[in-house]
Order: structure tokens, then sequence, then C-alpha cells
């Protein structure tokens, strides 16, 4: 199971979720409560090794996301808005996720190559309903450690990912939480 700690703001959290087995660590980088600032990650998200960067946007300009993406080192760019042809010219330069609400219709050109996360409360934290796809996807969206192992076998996604289920308030991190929910996730 690939789990991603997203909302990630400080190093402490970074490291943790690194250390704990997390398969990546995210960094909203668009207007959030969860926002992390870029200048203050640059300081330190270079030391992290062995875990895939990801960096959430929404309607940033794409010039703007491979700044901002090449300043810190991203790995993937998560993205949360309308996929838009210049959308294409990230793909050139990092791995791509999709959010999108649910898996019907195609949100994406099918020849984008990247993994669908389906969040259906669009970044809220809230629970939606979770359904089982016909494709591989990352399930987002309500999870905690006590419903992730719940999720999982309902939904059947490739990965999860979780940002509030694991805070004690926005954009900080319970280390407790976060190794509960990596166990849970992966039992």
């Amino acid at each position: 199971m690939w789990i991603k700690i997203c909302g990630i703001t400080r190093y402490e959290d970074a490291l943790c979720a690194a250390e704990q087995g997390a398969d990546a660590i995210g960094f909203v980088l668009t207007r959030s409560k969860r926002r992390a600032d870029p200048e203050e990650v640059s300081v330190w998200i270079h030391e992290l090794k062995d875990i895939e960067k990801v960096g959430v946007f929404t309607d940033e300009d794409p010039s703007e996301i491979i700044r901002i993406g090449k300043m810190l080192g991203l790995d993937t760019v998560q993205l949360h808005a309308e996929f838009v042809s210049r959308h294409r010219k990230l793909m050139e330069q990092f791995n791509i996720i999709y959010a999108v609400k649910n898996l019907s219709g195609k949100p994406v050109p099918e020849d984008i190559p990247c993994r669908i996360l389906v969040d259906p409360s669009r970044g809220c934290g809230t629970k939606g309903s979770w359904e089982k796809g016909d494709k591989p996807f990352i399930l987002a969206g309500g999870l905690t450690p006590d419903n992730v192992r719940e999720a999982i076998l309902w939904a059947a996604p490739f990965g999860v990912d979780v940002s509030s289920g694991v805070e004690n308030a926005p954009g900080i991190k319970d280390a407790a939480l976060v190794k509960r929910f990596i166990r849970e996730a992966r039992s």
C-alpha cells in the first residue's frame, strides 16, 4: 500500500513520516490553511532522501509550478484543477498526480501519464463515499487511523493520502497518529 502524508509544513513532521515508512510527503503550495511556505521548506527539504516529495497546486500558472518545483526539488506535482493543455509541460519535469472528486468521466486526457487521486471532499478532509475503480487510484478525504483499513478493504485503492486525519492542528502532524495510520494502512 502506497501512503502519502500530506499537508507537511514542518521538518520534524516530514522526518517523522519518512521514518515511519510513508512513501511520499505532500506540501500544499496553494491557498490553504495548510500552505507550506516554499522559502521556509527550501531550507530543509533537500535533506529528505528516499521519499517522494509532492507539491499540491490548484490554479497556479504552470511556469510558477515549475519554478517552485525546481526550487524544492519536487518529484511530483499534484493538481487540483481542471486539466488544460498548458499543464502538459509539467509532465516534462515531474510525475503527475491528478485529483478528482470521483472516478466517473474522463478527468485527464489518456495520453497524460499520471496517477489519479480520488478525494470526494476536494481537500477539505471530510469523508465522502468510497468507491471502487477499475484502474489503480489513490484514495483521500476524511481518512484517519480509525477508518483507513475499512476504506482500503472497501475501495481497494492503490494508495491512500491523509492530511487532517493525522493532525493536532492544520499543518501540525501528530507523530502517534502518523505511526498508527501507516500501521493500519499496511495491516
